[in-house]
């Protein structure tokens, strides 16, 4: 017998298996189904960076034009 009190021989094993799946290692859906089944509002998509770029280059360009009538420069 052991320190601890265990038996010696293959009566105990440490092991690094264990008997987990899938379903122990996620939450399962809280939503409701009448809420799942709603429809939902749409919005538009996100533009890109690009996208954006076009209209605020024209109008820093055109601020440049204007500021220097306005503020006599």
């Amino acid at each position: 017998m052991s320190a601890i009190g265990m038996p010696r021989g293959k009566g105990f094993v440490i092991s690094g298996y264990a008997d987990y799946g899938h379903d122990h290692l996620v939450f399962p859906r809280q939503q409701s189904a009448a809420l799942r089944a709603l429809e939902w509002e749409k919005t538009p998509p996100l533009k890109s960076w690009s996208g954006l770029l076009a209209p605020w280059l024209g109008l820093v360009g055109l601020a440049a034009i204007i500021t220097p009538f306005v503020f006599g420069g």
